[in-house]
């Protein structure tokens, strides 16, 4: 390795760095605008009771949305 590619690569590690720190900053949730789009593909939704299962009072909520009947 030269001392151009040395110079090179440390200067990568730094962008590295510095594209990870701005990354954990744009991911953090206390930075995410109240507009934006959130993913809960990882959550579970109960649709008859409107919410998704780890929400705060999930096990008290009643169903609000009966089961649609089929062949209606």
């Amino acid at each position: 390795m030269t001392e151009h590619e040395s110079e090179t690569e440390a200067g990568r590690e730094a962008s590295d760095e510095e594209v990870e720190a701005d990354r954990a900053e744009r991911l953090d949730p206390d930075n995410r605008p109240d507009s934006a789009l959130v993913d809960n593909t990882d959550r579970e939704f109960d649709a008859e009771k409107g919410m998704f299962t780890d929400e705060d009072g999930y096990d008290e909520a009643e169903a609000k949305f009966p089961p649609e009947e089929q062949g209606a």
